[in-house]
């Protein structure tokens, strides 16, 4: 009976510390918008000034999160799975965030 061999592959790429971070902040906007959508819907649409601002925060960070994952995808030797996933969700938040603002000054 033959043993496979276990083939270990050393990289000197890395973990990019800006992608994970783009990919918490656009976890974090994701939340929020799940957050201010159910309270939102819960004063049938008459939210206070903080919880429009709460969304202009969430917006920027949003904003934000997609600028670091493009300097993230960018980076040279690290792994880019993490970076792709941050830019992905960074870019859904940002499109449901501007289309929530221009929903909401067209209606």
């Amino acid at each position: 009976m033959t043993r496979k061999r276990k083939h270990y592959k050393f990289t000197k790429r890395k973990k990019s510390v800006r992608g994970i971070i783009a990919l918490f902040l656009s976890a974090a906007s994701a939340v929020i918008f799940a957050l201010v959508v159910v309270e939102a819907f819960k004063v049938d649409g008459n939210g206070s000034v903080y919880l429009g601002s709460v969304g202009v925060f969430s917006l920027l960070l949003s904003v934000a999160s997609l600028v670091l994952a493009v300097l993230a995808v960018k980076e040279e030797d690290t792994f880019k799975t993490i970076p792709y996933v941050g830019l992905a969700l960074s870019v859904i938040m940002s499109l449901l965030w501007v289309a929530v603002y221009v929903a909401g000054f067209l209606l």
